[in-house]
């Protein structure tokens, strides 16, 4: 128990940090986004390209666990959008929306920091693995979604290029495919780069918790926010932060059975982090719930607090 205090209570204890600096305005609450973008844009893409292009090829390439993973997402997906077309009488395209409230996490800002800070740096391959994945399904299956309702009007080449754009052309994902471009082919790449990476990556856990208690600070003004029906939040906060985390369990303890045990408790682990924010800039680009899934994600991101130390104690 007390080895579990210490790796649960600093986790929360710089969430705390900063929802405390937000509360008594030592740091403005806009400076969230500039601390978001630090680890989105440099800390995180560096550990991940540390961690990826350092690996054993054999464990990038472990078709066990990306099948394992996939599974659990496509499972997940479904299931939701089955919930809200025959309980919420929702429709096509929107039904894609819900299943990507449910299924994608904040696994950028949020849960790959966490794990490296709960596991090591050794957790970042896994991580990085399940980011991809979650990338290249959840992605794509909303972006086509919702393009095939336009594609009667539009060029089917836009809707290859927004796929690409959206899974590949961004930091996390850029730097975890030149890591195994790296690990793969062994291109020497100069120490100093090495070096830069080992200097930047261990910013990217604290940083992102830090930002997270900040912008929990100053997101009361969304709980005023009246556009929503409650029967579907608490149904979507129960997919999200209990249904999944118990599906990651029985797929890896019935199913899969990796052999790694802490790439077992990565996946259980990362499904139980909130609801991630890319939500909302797919919500406001197709014009679909720009009112609730803001509310949806702050709810899912407190939550989660509990969440997320249940699944730690459970390990």
């Amino acid at each position: 128990m007390a080895e579990l205090l210490q790796v649960v209570i600093p986790l929360f204890a710089i969430i705390l940090c900063g929802f405390l600096a937000g509360r008594f305005s030592l740091i403005s609450f806009n400076s969230t986004s500039s601390l978001n973008n630090f680890v989105y844009y440099f800390a995180l893409p560096a550990l991940l390209f540390l961690s990826i292009s350092t690996a054993p090829v054999e464990q990038l390439l472990d078709w066990n666990f990306i099948f394992l993973n996939v599974s659990i997402i496509t499972t997940m997906f479904v299931f939701s959008m089955l919930i809200f077309r025959f309980v919420f009488r929702k429709k096509f395209p929107d039904l894609s929306l819900y299943g990507m409230i449910t299924t994608y996490g904040n696994t950028g800002f949020l849960g790959i920091p966490l794990l490296i800070t709960a596991f090591g740096q050794a957790a970042a391959i896994p991580a990085a693995i399940i980011n991809f994945v979650y990338d290249v399904l959840i992605i794509s299956f909303v972006i086509i979604t919702f393009e095939l309702e336009k594609s009667r009007k539009d060029n089917p080449t836009n809707l290859f290029l927004l796929i690409i754009k959206s899974i590949f052309i961004n930091p996390i994902n850029a730097s975890l495919i030149l890591g195994v471009l790296v690990a793969l082919t062994s291109i020497p790449v100069p120490e100093s780069v090495y070096v830069f990476t080992e200097i930047l990556s261990p910013a990217a856990g604290p940083t992102a918790l830090f930002a997270l208690g900040l912008g929990l600070s100053g997101e009361r003004q969304v709980l005023k926010n009246k556009n929503f029906q409650m029967a579907e939040l608490m149904t979507l906060v129960g997919l999200k932060l209990i249904v999944l985390p118990l599906l990651a369990i029985f797929y890896i303890y019935f199913i899969f059975q990796p052999e790694n045990a802490m790439w077992a408790k990565s996946v259980i682990l990362l499904s139980a982090v909130p609801t991630g924010a890319l939500v909302y800039v797919f919500a406001d680009k197709y014009k679909t719930m720009t009112k609730q899934v803001p509310l949806y994600i702050l709810v899912t991101t407190v939550l989660s607090i509990f969440t997320i130390a249940f699944v730690l104690i459970f390990f």
